[in-house]
């Protein structure tokens, strides 16, 4: 679909689209989500010596982020080394 601007250019409008990963992802982040949200209550946690209370929903918040960042480290990481 093309349309003028008024300079008389010709402007190319693009649609929007997800691909299938991009679908999956998103049903991941809302499963993930509905996960969190359902699971409140208060857990102790061992780390080591360490004993953390805290609420389920905040830690598995805490590990869904850095799943997160993993994953996009090591994509970056994939990438670079393709490329170079």
């Amino acid at each position: 679909m093309s349309a003028s601007d008024p300079r008389g250019a010709t402007v190319t409008r693009r649609r929007f689209r997800l691909g299938p990963g991009q679908i999956v992802g998103l049903v991941v982040v809302v499963l993930a989500i509905i996960f969190i949200v359902q699971n409140r209550t208060e857990v102790k946690v061992n780390l080591f010596t360490a004993t953390l209370t805290a609420p389920l929903w905040l830690l598995l918040t805490i590990m869904t982020a850095v799943g997160v960042v993993v994953g996009v480290l090591l994509r970056w990481r994939t990438g670079k080394t393709r490329r170079g």
